[in-house]
């Protein structure tokens, strides 16, 4: 996958880069990333900039999360000419114009090298589940709803074959136009959460991750949980680098990116 540099932008010692904090409900977006197909976070929060900013600007994001999915700790920045002195302020006039499910939470000036997505060493996701047989209406637009027993522990012991470096290629979806030179990935952490409510919350920790590989880790550990498929599977589901053979991808919805760790 390509991404814009820094000097590809030619900065000059006039610009400013600046690394915005942000979080956003996913619920109206197509995902991060421009589209034709509908509202993006991208060009919505593109636009406000603009608007103060009075030039035009790219955003680089640490992660281009899906139509659906949720943000409380993305990464982006941009560059500008103008100076910004006053970052509290600036805040403020930014989410005075942003609709309220798109937040800046923090900004901050970066040496000309920064980029979100380059210097990034690690992600965390936070995949929400409800097991109960009602799921409460306030948790639907943000957790997964599998109304049957779930066996905890048989989840666990999967989460443990499947934290280290690995090839994902079973938990990766194709997607057009993404080409990837290999599908070894690291998983740093996974940590099985109760919550209140007959309610999971499912960390998942890592370097780089593959087209919908969180969703589809999720998907596999509920199968796993409800035994249709076994702990046993994990590794011959790795060696098969077959999609088919892993769980079904969890939904969207469900999914927030939680932090990006510099």
């Amino acid at each position: 996958m390509d991404y814009t540099t820094q000097s590809d932008l030619s900065l000059s010692k006039s610009m400013q880069n600046i690394k915005l904090k942000i979080a956003y409900d996913g619920q109206a977006y197509f995902g991060w990333q421009k589209t034709p197909a509908g509202p993006s976070v991208e060009k919505t929060l593109q636009n406000s900039l603009e608007q103060i900013l009075q030039h035009t600007i790219s955003l680089q994001a640490a992660s281009r999360t899906d139509k659906g999915v949720h943000a409380r700790g993305q990464i982006v920045n941009f560059l500008t000419t103008k100076s910004i002195t006053d970052l509290q302020k600036f805040i403020l006039s930014l989410n005075s114009l942003l609709p309220t499910d798109l937040r800046i939470l923090s900004a901050e000036k970066m040496p000309s090298t920064f980029h979100p997505t380059l210097n990034c060493v690690a992600k965390e996701y936070c995949y929400y589940i409800c097991y109960d047989f009602v799921q409460l209406p306030e948790y639907r637009p943000y957790s997964w709803h599998c109304p049957f027993p779930l066996m905890l522990g048989k989840m666990t012991q999967a989460i443990s074959v499947l934290i280290g470096e690995h090839d994902f290629s079973a938990f990766c979806n194709f997607k057009k136009n993404v080409n990837y030179t290999d599908y070894i990935r690291r998983v740093q952490a996974i940590h099985l959460e109760v919550l209140n409510h007959k309610r999971l919350c499912i960390r998942i920790k890592g370097n780089h991750f593959l087209y919908k590989m969180v969703r589809n880790i999720v998907g596999t550990l509920i199968y796993i949980g409800k035994g249709k498929l076994m702990v046993e599977d994990i590794p011959s589901i790795l060696q098969s680098q077959d999609r088919k053979m892993a769980g079904v991808t969890a939904p969207a919805h469900g999914l927030f990116l939680q932090t990006v760790l510099y």
